[in-house]
């Protein structure tokens, strides 16, 4: 009997879900992006609590300012550079490991949405790594979103070389939520505009780029949220970490842009800070219907985008 109760009230909880999705489509909510630092791990060190610990304060402080969507910049949880340790300190999602059931419990005690990049464990083969964003809400997980452009610049070092460190994703998902369709990927996921466009065509009301944005790139950062939102006529937000990382400067800049490629919000760099804006959902819906940048597509004179590339 107490599984059929359990079972009635998840399908209860899905449809007041989906109640609000409908109220909420195309309409104005609140997005925190938590610009922060990340401790490394270690051989002997897990930065996971330390970690959460300060994510948590960060939410309450975000929430508390209305935010209804509060980002965390790219392995926040486990340390961008945390690397060879990676296999001692990622996260188990299913089922949820103390960490994750933490950053739920904040998500139902404020009601708001989380996404927070961290390494995780993939389901099958022990040790198998991936490069995450994790999205949570009042409702629990809602699903994960594994990097699937994964850097491997074998003549550099340091954010160059995740492909020693993470195995690729092979999906690009859109979430749904009470927020609206939430598209979600990581830093050098942005120089693929397959990604984006992808997930705009399969409905996103916003893109979100979970990431840690490395010193040098800063006018390439500029530029590439300008295209990737412009192009889709959607908005577009990226969340970063900041603070130096093992020799790397991750700055931040993390910012919001609007569905016209005009910046709205930003972080400071080199910095911590809290970035709060509002996004109009139906300023999307307003650019697309004037654009028409989707129903001019020619898809049958693409192929060549999703072809291998030709070696002689």
């Amino acid at each position: 009997m107490s599984e059929v109760i359990e079972k009635e009230k998840a399908a209860a909880t899905l449809e007041e879900e989906g109640r609000q999705s409908q109220n909420k489509k195309g309409g104005t909510i609140r997005v925190a992006l938590v610009q922060s630092r990340s401790d490394l791990g270690t051989e002997t060190y897990d930065p996971r609590d330390a970690n959460l610990d300060r994510a948590l304060d960060s939410v309450r402080a975000a929430s508390a300012e209305g935010a209804e969507l509060i980002v965390f910049g790219e392995m926040y949880l486990s340390g961008y550079r945390t690397d060879e340790w990676l296999h001692k300190w990622a996260t188990v999602i299913e089922p949820p490991d103390a960490h994750v059931r933490k950053l739920v419990a904040a998500a139902v005690e404020h009601g708001v949405h989380i996404i927070m990049g961290m390494g995780t464990f993939g389901a099958v083969m022990p040790g198998d790594v991936y490069n995450t964003a994790l999205l949570v809400g009042p409702g629990g997980v809602v699903g994960a979103y594994r990097k699937t452009h994964v850097a491997a610049f074998p003549y550099s070092e340091g954010v160059s070389k995740e492909r020693c460190f993470y195995s690729p994703g092979r999906e690009l998902p859109v979430f749904q939520t009470p927020l609206g369709r939430l598209g979600i990927h990581i830093c050098y996921d942005m120089s693929f505009p397959e990604v984006a466009r992808v997930q705009a065509l399969k409905g996103a009301d916003l893109l979100i780029n979970v990431s840690a944005s490395a010193g040098g790139f800063e006018e390439f950062w500029d530029h590439g949220l300008f295209m990737r939102a412009a192009e889709n006529s959607t908005w577009y937000m990226v969340c970063s970490v900041v603070g130096m990382q093992r020799g790397d400067r991750l700055f931040g800049g993390s910012r919001v842009v609007d569905p016209s490629g005009k910046v709205v919000a930003a972080g400071k760099f080199d910095e911590e800070d809290l970035v709060i804006a509002d996004l109009d959902l139906s300023l999307t819906r307003a650019a697309r219907s004037s654009s028409h940048n989707f129903n001019i597509r020619q898809p049958e004179i693409y192929r060549a985008i999703s072809d291998p590339v030709p070696y002689p």
